[in-house]
């Protein structure tokens, strides 16, 4: 049976998985802005026309606002952590003005096509694959995934 929309508010196990999943490989794992007029962040003056880079990847692995920044842990989003966090301690999509405009539709989505495909299998990750980010424009698999299905 397929996952549905009506079936997204009892999926806060998927919601979580994928929440830690962009937070621990981000879809765009650094967003640039331009300074439009000059501003001290952080005690430094940046000048207008100065490109000031956010990286997620940076920030999603900060022990400030994450225990053990380098496990994958989705149960930590369980009691609220997302609440409780600065406000861009986790910002897989951007965020302010120039959030991405497809961000609640890719999240349902994603929630959907999990859940669906988690009811009849489990997924393994093969043996002898590796998982090497390829940090170009958004951040990817060098080499895909590979997997192992099993029937469930």
């Amino acid at each position: 049976m397929w996952a549905t929309v009506a079936y997204l508010p009892r999926l806060k196990s998927t919601e979580s998985i994928i929440t830690e999943t962009l937070r621990v490989y981000p879809t765009v794992w650094m967003v640039g802005r331009e300074a439009i007029e000059p501003v001290e962040l952080g005690g430094y003056l940046i000048p207008a026309g100065t490109t000031v880079f956010m990286p997620q990847w940076v920030v999603h692995r900060d022990g400030r606002w994450y225990d053990d920044p380098e496990e994958f842990r989705p149960e930590r989003w369980a009691e609220g952590l997302m609440q409780r966090n600065h406000r861009y301690a986790y910002f897989p999509f951007g965020g302010g003005p120039r959030i991405c405009i497809g961000n609640n539709f890719a999240l349902m989505e994603a929630a959907l096509i999990l859940a669906t495909i988690a009811q009849k299998y489990r997924l393994r990750l093969a043996p002898d694959a590796v998982i090497a980010p390829l940090p170009t424009m958004t951040l990817r698999p060098a080499h895909g995934v590979r997997v192992v299905l099993s029937r469930r």
